[in-house]
């Protein structure tokens, strides 16, 4: 009929203008705004890590651990302005581990980005059939789940049970319709400078978050919030922080880390590796 033919076309336009949209939110995560100060930080960083070995570096942070701070301190100093804050879930609520007892340390290979919800987007693009772009209000309407798990530093410190709220990457994955030239998943950081990225098998892992609360409060910006993603079963430089693209890729990517000699495979058991 007329009116099927014309809805083929409006269907089309707007998969069309759905995955330009995700593609220009990854193209800007892309564009690093790196000043003269961070780039010689972040030469510095790395001509240290080829020095003395990643191994080595990771020794020279954990000796000079400071203890790190608990997440109402750093709550306390949020610089994030993101409105409306997303309601936990009962389970979230209830903080059903114990990760407000354990203090977190912070690394970051930039200053600490702040975010607002006025201009902050996510997306999914890459090799799937149906990319997408979200604004804040529209990300916390996805359907979140909670889990508990403890959260490890490849430099030698964990946080215990830690409770977050967020969206299964599997779920977000499924939604998308990974392409099935697709063979692994990039993730982007805020910051415009971090990216790592994950095998589609181990991304499809059943407790791989991208997490919006912990411990029924929303994620400290110094913690990576407003979004981040949660890997429980590896390190946590796989744990992209200030989470806001990501692209199914076809070939291997090598992360911020990785570059720089640490493993690509980040168990923490090396069993799994």
């Amino acid at each position: 009929s007329t009116q099927a033919a014309e809805q083929v076309p409006a269907a089309a336009e707007d998969a069309a203008a759905k995955r330009t949209a995700a593609q220009a939110v990854i193209a800007a995560l892309k564009e690093s705004p790196i000043t003269r100060a961070s780039f010689l930080r972040l030469v510095a960083g790395l001509l240290l890590v080829i020095a003395v070995g990643p191994a080595f570096y990771r020794w020279i942070k954990g000796a000079f651990d400071t203890g790190g701070s608990t997440t109402a301190e750093y709550m306390a100093s949020d610089g994030n302005k993101m409105l409306p804050p997303p309601a936990p879930l009962p389970d979230s609520a209830a903080v059903v581990g114990g990760g407000a007892k354990g203090n977190f340390r912070i690394y970051t290979v930039t200053e600490i980005p702040a975010f607002s919800s006025d201009t902050w987007k996510f997306a999914i693009s890459g090799l799937v059939d149906h990319p997408n772009t979200w604004n804040w209000e529209e990300f916390l309407n996805m359907q979140r789940t909670v889990q508990v798990s403890d959260f490890h530093c490849v430099t030698g410190w964990s946080v215990y049970q830690c409770t977050w709220e967020g969206i299964p990457l599997k779920q977000l994955l499924a939604a998308a319709g990974v392409q099935d030239k697709a063979k692994y998943v990039k993730f982007y950081s805020g910051d415009k400078v971090y990216t790592d990225a994950l095998s589609l098998d181990q991304a499809n892992g059943d407790d791989i978050m991208v997490a919006v609360l912990m411990d029924g409060k929303p994620i400290a910006q110094k913690l990576g919030g407003p979004v981040r993603l949660i890997v429980p079963q590896m390190y946590a430089y796989k744990s992209v922080k200030w989470l806001q693209g990501i692209e199914l890729i076809e070939k291997e990517h090598m992360g911020y880390w990785e570059v720089r000699g640490y493993d690509n495979d980040a168990w923490v058991d090396a069993s799994k590796a």
